[in-house]
């Protein structure tokens, strides 16, 4: 996978080669070698560039920031880890686990709030939801 265009081109480069291609100086084959791109992207660039020439620009700003959840989601997910908890703890459930996509599942439902379960056993670890294994028999043990 090649590198973006804006982090090996300053926007003032391509500009001038779409000011040369504009203008007939070179071809169409001499601008995608130039800016080591396909046609494709080459066209979709041009067209932003003919719209606006002034304003043309490479720079890319995020408006959410990847791979992050908000802080309401955050708050959702330990509120029904917590529920989750309490019952776990009662001595009157036969429950003994956390059943994540359960948790998934209301959040989906009740607050509207979409998330991996991944993202659930994550944060149940990090908020120490999770306790390590007992020291009891194991079903594969031999007896």
């Amino acid at each position: 996978m090649g590198k973006h265009l804006r982090k090996l081109f300053t926007t003032k480069e391509v500009k001038e080669v779409f000011e040369r291609y504009v203008s007939r100086e070179i071809g169409i084959e001499q601008a995608l070698g130039l800016l080591t791109i396909r046609r494709r992207q080459f066209f979709k660039l041009l067209k932003n560039y003919r719209e606006e020439p002034n304003s043309f620009s490479l720079v890319y700003e995020r408006k959410n920031p990847p791979h992050k959840i908000n802080k309401k989601a955050e708050k959702k997910i330990l509120d029904e880890l917590k529920k989750e908890a309490k019952l776990i703890e009662d001595k009157n459930n036969p429950v003994k686990n956390y059943n994540y996509s359960y948790v998934r599942e209301t959040l989906e439902q009740k607050h509207q709030v979409t998330v991996s379960l991944s993202t659930i056993i994550n944060r149940a670890k990090k908020k120490g939801f999770i306790r390590g294994r007992g020291s009891g028999s194991h079903m594969t043990g031999k007896f």
